[in-house]
């Protein structure tokens, strides 16, 4: 089954989620222009939002911003080098519309940057003002084509450049922005809002090494602004450089004081890379009374990735008197009580959901799951039925599918249908780890070891396919490179199962018998109905001369494994 926590929930109006959309105003203050207000939350009251859309924490989060309406320009900036040359009655006018534009007068800003166009019809800046109030309209042609006729005149002001980009990318042709962004970088290497912007759409690419560079270049951590250190933060953390990302994460919480965006932004983030510890501790910087239904759910979310329960527990209950329509609080006590291995309960909290919203895929999934858990296979059944009619290739639908079959030990039925599934999402990791599981117990090693390395290629830190990899390296006799995989599983996930019984395996191989009694301890208590942990343990009791308890714990083993052959 697949983590649940990357669901993605909308509700109302649709927020501009653009990467670039971060910076696509930044004036300079010595031209007396004043700064677009950034606004860094998704899913919350304050200002410039317009919607109460609910996005608990994914791994896009990072660079999902939304913005005021008036915040959709690059640069609201003559070049020095453009306004010298103009004349002073055209440099009147271009004040004015720019005035205007900064009065949100957009309509009389525009007819105005008209009237300067046809009298001054050399003059590069006018034609940059007209196609900023186009922009405003989302006219996005006529701005393009405004944008050119400046960069015609005047090639060389790397801010028409900048706009243009930002046009681009907002009307749906990043290559375009992508290029026009380069090109304003090779007239300033140092042009800030490029490099910015660049930065943005790279961690929308997932390449977060080029997203850091450009961040740097930027001098991002400089800026004093939040959402530029807020991208550099993503990038640091997706480049796998955790204390930089940390440090500046520290940093910024420090700088924000109460202001429950900057928080909440910066929660996420952390949230998405497993810092969840500092996750819960930017969300309770939230000034409860400005805590919104948003934030206390992703408090209690993070919560409930700490295993804190009864924590989310209760910002779960407290999400719901903000927002009793929501199914999502219900999914996410369901979860909760599944963690819990409380299956019933878990059960009926899921479907209390699912009547709430039986379109959500997600909240089907789930529900899905949690009755193949409860071995109600003929309900789990009807429900897969059901919405497969609608929606055939669903990944999410196959791959509770494919359990289904796995459960009830149709082998090849669950591998055919694994396989529907990774034909319509390739990166769905949980269903491709399902799939090697099932090559296994096939007999077929190689096919699953490929399995488990396209797993690594998606995810290289997936503890699941370090465990497995670590286990088959074990049985080949491979013990430095099962014990290095071993340990890559636990660094990211102490209590897997797998990794911790290779572990302990090397460690009773190695002669290291207190580490592998250890090990071994700690495993019975994390499933102490598995009959072999208990076997191994009795083992390494025996050589410890430990004659009691190895024969308690070999007795354990027997009647558990008499117990799983009848079931």
């Amino acid at each position: 089954m697949a983590a649940m926590d990357c669901v993605h929930v909308e509700h109302g109006n649709s927020l501009d989620h653009s990467p670039w959309s971060q910076w696509r105003q930044r004036v300079s203050r010595e031209a007396g222009r004043v700064r677009g207000s950034q606004d860094y939350f998704r899913n919350s009251k304050w200002p410039g939002r317009g919607s109460e859309t609910l996005r608990p924490y994914c791994a896009d989060y990072g660079h999902q911003v939304a913005v005021h309406v008036w915040t959709v320009l690059a640069v609201l900036m003559v070049a020095a080098g453009g306004r010298a040359r103009t004349e002073q009655d055209c440099g009147a006018q271009i004040e004015n519309v720019m005035a205007l534009l900064n009065q949100q007068k957009g309509r009389e800003a525009q007819q105005l940057a008209l009237t300067a166009t046809k009298a001054c019809p050399r003059e590069p800046a006018a034609y940059n003002m007209l196609g900023m109030t186009y922009d405003l309209e989302n006219r996005f042609g006529e701005a393009q084509q405004a944008y050119r006729q400046a960069i015609s005149l005047d090639p060389n002001v790397a801010a028409f450049h900048d706009n243009l980009a930002v046009c681009y990318m907002r009307s749906g042709n990043p290559e375009e922005g992508v290029r026009e962004f380069q090109r304003a970088l090779k007239l300033d290497p140092h042009n800030q809002t490029a490099n910015l912007n660049l930065g943005a759409y790279c961690l929308s690419q997932k390449a977060y090494q080029r997203a850091l560079d450009y961040f740097r270049a930027a001098q991002g951590e400089k800026s004093g602004d939040p959402a530029a250190l807020l991208g550099m933060i993503h990038a640091y953390f997706g480049a796998g450089e955790k204390n930089a990302g940390v440090e500046a994460a520290d940093r910024l919480s420090r700088s924000a004081g109460s202001d429950p965006r900057i928080h909440f932004s910066l929660g996420l983030v952390l949230a998405e890379y497993g810092e969840y510890p500092m996750a819960v501790k930017e969300f309770e910087a939230i000034p409860a009374p400005d805590r919104d239904f948003a934030a206390v759910l992703n408090l209690g979310m993070a919560h409930s990735r700490l295993g804190q329960f009864k924590e989310a527990r209760q910002r779960y209950e407290e999400a719901l008197k903000l927002d009793p329509s929501s199914p999502e609080p219900y999914l996410r006590i369901g979860l909760d009580s599944s963690a819990s291995k409380k299956t019933n309960e878990a059960v009926s909290w899921i479907s209390r959901a699912h009547e709430m919203a039986p379109e959500r895929t997600d909240i089907s999934y789930a529900l899905a799951e949690e009755v193949i858990r409860s071995r109600n296979y003929e309900r789990a059944r009807g429900l897969l039925s059901s919405v497969l009619q609608s929606q055939p290739n669903e990944p999410m639908l196959l791959e509770a599918l494919g359990d289904l079959y796995s459960r009830q030990n149709q082998v090849q039925d669950a591998i055919n249908t694994y396989l529907r599934c990774l034909d319509s999402d390739p990166q769905r990791v949980s269903a491709r780890l399902s799939l090697a599981q099932r090559y296994l117990e096939s007999g077929r090693a190689d096919e699953a070891k490929a399995e488990f390395q396209k797993v690594m290629q998606v995810e290289p830190e997936n503890p699941e396919a370090n465990a497995e990899l670590g286990k088959m390296a074990f049985e080949a006799g491979e013990r430095d490179a099962a014990l290095q995989f071993a340990e890559k599983a636990l660094a990211r996930d102490p209590n897997n199962l797998t990794a911790n019984e290779d572990l302990a395996e090397i460690k009773m191989r190695e002669g290291k018998l207190p580490e592998a009694q250890a090990v071994l301890e700690k495993l019975v208590k994390l499933d102490p109905e598995n009959p072999r942990f208990h076997y191994l343990l009795s083992r390494v009791l025996t050589k410890l001369d430990r004659q009691q308890e190895a024969q308690s714990e070999f007795e354990i083993s027997k009647e558990l494994e008499t117990v799983r052959r009848k079931q």
